[in-house]
């Protein structure tokens, strides 16, 4: 790595503005025609939503692996280290290997912030989105996988040409930027479709079917939804299930993650990915795939004895999906969990779907700044559900240790709430 200094790098990451006041392409723009444009030297999936797109782009990746392509992933937020973000063939970069490319950018960045207004800097997930692109083209991915970031149409990953875009879900999540609607939200994850466009969409409500449809016959592009044209057949306490996609039938499908929405996650995925090699994918290929995808920090068993599970739900839809998934496991047993929520979330909400299935809840809090704090957050518990045992611990470490030393045998340590709450327990870990 010759003359990077590990340290500065990581200094200069963390100096960043994480996604800066004035949400815009230009910036963007600038900075990829500077690294001399590394996203147009491989073909690309654009992957929107509120939820469900890590583990979408995570599978589309595994499913194009089992193809034959070199594929790149880019997701977000990570959970341990920045570099977890971009991926070769699900593997990902090294700590020293992202260094090293942000080591490269750095003057780059510098000498374009000269012709900025002060307020207009680069923001670290524009620098770490073009870090991604040029880490890519230097590994030879003839495919990449981008998750977006926030919204669509002015997301530093709006700056790729899809062939695909997938979009998961829409909820309400970044009202201030976004818009408070889910229909205004749906406008923005909805801009990145390109003229002639091949849409694939998760499970969206019927006036947001008709909203998407519409946009993509004025775009003339191609639009294909989850329980109309991708469809899954399945008993839901069985194992294993049926994927109907756009070309092809793909029976007895098993995931390695748990949750049912993963279920229509991975459908989404296929069609998708038939939509990009234009036919029927090889049925055996397709279950090795998604048999073999990990989604870590969502449903995530950590250990088996108690059952602990590691689950980064960070809004009401996502709470809700957590514990309908959960459903199965929890048949005749009972939740312990361990608890921290963001400011900026519908924490009310998300308390008002959990709780229910709770004996006790650890109110914590972590690093984050948009964090509640834990007595705050046991408050709120309180105002919401009187019933469920709460207990005030600051430390995620401590109040995950008392949760696994309360834990009977027919209880179940759940880790929810936020993905920085996973992200600080894990660090731990190591």
């Amino acid at each position: 790595m010759g003359s990077c200094d590990v340290n500065a790098v990581w200094e200069y990451v963390n100096s960043l503005e994480r996604l800066g006041t004035r949400l815009g392409l230009e910036r963007m723009q600038k900075l990829v025609e500077a690294l001399g444009s590394p996203h147009k030297s491989y073909r690309c999936i654009h992957v929107v939503g509120t939820n469900g797109k890590t583990s979408t782009t995570r599978f589309i990746s595994t499913l194009l692996q089992a193809q034959g392509h070199k594929v790149g992933a880019y997701t977000s937020p990570h959970l341990v280290s920045l570099a977890e973000r971009q991926m070769v063939d699900s593997i990902p970069s090294s700590d020293e290997d992202f260094c090293d490319l942000v080591h490269r950018i750095r003057p780059i960045v510098e000498e374009l912030e000269k012709g900025f207004a002060p307020d207009e800097m680069l923001t670290q997930f524009e620098v770490l989105t073009a870090a991604a692109f040029l880490y890519f083209k230097e590994q030879g991915c003839d495919v990449a996988v981008i998750e977006a970031g926030l919204g669509g149409r002015l997301d530093a990953t709006a700056v790729i040409e899809s062939e695909v875009q997938v979009l998961t879900s829409i909820g309400l999540e970044h009202t201030e930027l976004l818009g408070d609607t889910p229909l205004a939200i749906l406008k923005e994850k909805q801009a990145i479709i390109p003229p002639h466009g091949k849409v694939v969409a998760g499970v969206l409500a019927s006036d947001l079917k008709e909203e998407l449809k519409q946009f993509c016959a004025a775009r003339d592009a191609e639009s294909h939804f989850f329980g109309d044209d991708i469809v899954i057949l399945a008993d839901p306490r069985g194992e294993s299930f049926d994927i109907f996609g756009l070309y092809g039938c793909y029976m007895d499908v098993k995931l390695k993650v748990l949750g049912g929405y993963q279920r229509v996650n991975a459908a989404v995925s296929v069609a998708a990915v038939e939509l990009f090699t234009g036919g029927e994918l090889d049925g055996e290929l397709v279950r090795q795939a998604l048999a073999s995808t990990a989604a870590p920090g969502r449903l995530e068993v950590i250990s088996t004895q108690p059952l602990c599970i590691f689950d980064g739900s960070h809004n009401p839809p996502g709470m809700e999906e957590t514990m309908r998934s959960l459903d199965p496991i929890l048949e005749r047993r009972r939740l312990i969990a361990v608890v921290s929520i963001l400011r900026d979330k519908d924490a009310a909400e998300m308390i008002r779907h959990l709780a229910p299935r709770c004996d006790i809840i650890f109110a914590t809090q972590t690093t984050s700044s948009r964090a509640h704090t834990a007595d705050e957050l046991a408050a709120l518990i309180g105002e919401v559900d009187k019933d469920t045992e709460v207990f005030v611990d600051p430390d995620p470490h401590s109040a995950m240790v008392s949760a696994y030393r309360l834990a009977t045998s027919n209880q179940v340590v759940l880790v929810t709430g936020s993905l920085t709450l996973i992200s600080d327990l894990k660090r731990g870990m190591n």
